[in-house]
């Protein structure tokens, strides 16, 4: 499905209201946790979920309860838990490191309990957030994500740096990600390349604004709609993960990745609602999240490499690891500043990168 700027403006939009409306305490209580629910990014990436972490390890028939299942992307999800933290929609959320350190920084989560902590020691330094706002173990990745530069190797020529994608033969075949998916980080990666940080977006804002408007790039929803995206040859550079670039190559489409300078880490791994009326349950998948053999379900199935450095990839997997020499250009991002002015910036992006 391609979504057209306009559909992008109202989601974009919604989302703002949503969260400035949690901040002036409009948002009345309208959802409930009746059953234990986890929520996600929809698609390819919940299934993996569901399969890894919920059916391997049968947490259903364990605890003799129904597991539901929510799907949205997690910026999303974060406005719905900030309107009533007592209260959340959901036991347990999947986020990158932004929206987790924002819920944190908010008082919405608990830290893991104890019976966690053995599978959560194991996982490499980088997939762990060290504690803050009064919790101890509280977040860690199922998968080690990388966010580079993809690009088609018979349309496009392999990349330098970023700024490739400005390169007008590209015209109308960028892929740009949506702020509410990963635009913002994508913004503070280009604002950092261009020698600014996280205090002040104005470079980066206006070179995506000129690779938008001018190089007429495709403004992409989230990562099933950019695997689309690439197989359809629609586009032919843009920013991506490491995993799904590697799920395309096993596709038969001509597709590689490079980590130009700036490229960025992230986490992938879910997070404990403090309020949960759940939390033995909670700490269970929590658990299963960080079991090996439940990371190698998830990897096989979407082809990132397992964040619990005990696990072993077979000979069949072994084309999806990441090497230190490949991390050299990668950066961890000020995401408490960027948390900071995040509605801000993307009140901006919507008035320069959206904006006729």
């Amino acid at each position: 499905m391609h979504l057209s700027r306009r559909d992008l403006m109202k989601s974009a939009s919604a989302l703002t209201a949503a969260v400035s409306a949690v901040e002036f305490g409009l948002v009345a209580p309208v959802y409930a946790e009746d059953k234990f629910t986890v929520a996600s990014t929809g698609g390819s990436w919940q299934e993996g979920v569901r399969q890894a972490f919920v059916e391997a390890p049968g947490l259903e028939a364990k605890y003799k309860s129904p597991i539901a299942f929510s799907g949205q992307i997690e910026s999303v999800a974060v406005a719905k838990i900030l309107a009533q933290p007592d209260n959340p929609p959901y036991s347990v959320t999947s986020h990158g490191d932004p929206e987790a350190i924002l819920l944190a920084d908010k008082d919405c989560l608990r830290s893991f309990d104890d019976s966690v902590l053995p599978n959560y020691n194991n996982l490499y330094t980088a997939a762990k957030i060290p504690p803050r706002a009064g919790l101890r173990a509280w977040y860690g990745s199922i998968v080690m994500l990388v966010w580079g530069l993809t690009y088609n190797t018979k349309e496009a020529a392999k990349p330098a740096t970023w700024q490739d994608m400005w390169n007008p033969k590209y015209k109308g075949r960028v892929g740009v990600p949506a702020y509410g998916w990963y635009g913002m980080m994508f913004l503070h990666q280009i604002n950092r390349m261009l020698g600014g940080d996280e205090h002040d977006v104005s470079r980066g804002l206006a070179a995506i604004a000129d690779l938008v408007k001018k190089n007429e790039a495709v403004l992409l929803e989230n990562a099933d709609q950019t695997v689309t995206a690439f197989q359809r040859e629609d586009i032919v550079i843009g920013p991506f993960f490491n995993g799904r670039t590697l799920g395309l190559q096993e596709k038969g489409v001509p597709v590689d990745i490079v980590y130009p300078p700036q490229s960025t880490t992230l986490g992938a791994g879910f997070v404990i609602l403090k309020a949960t009326k759940f939390p033995e349950m909670a700490n269970a998948l929590v658990n299963a999240s960080f079991t090996p053999e439940y990371q190698l379900i998830m990897s096989k199935r979407l082809r990132y490499p397992p964040a619990n450095k005990t696990a072993v990839l077979p000979p069949d997997m072994a084309a999806m690891a990441i090497t230190e020499k490949q991390l050299e250009n990668t950066v961890r991002l000020d995401w408490v500043t960027i948390n900071a002015s995040r509605g801000e910036n993307l009140e901006k992006w919507n008035k320069q990168v959206l904006g006729g």
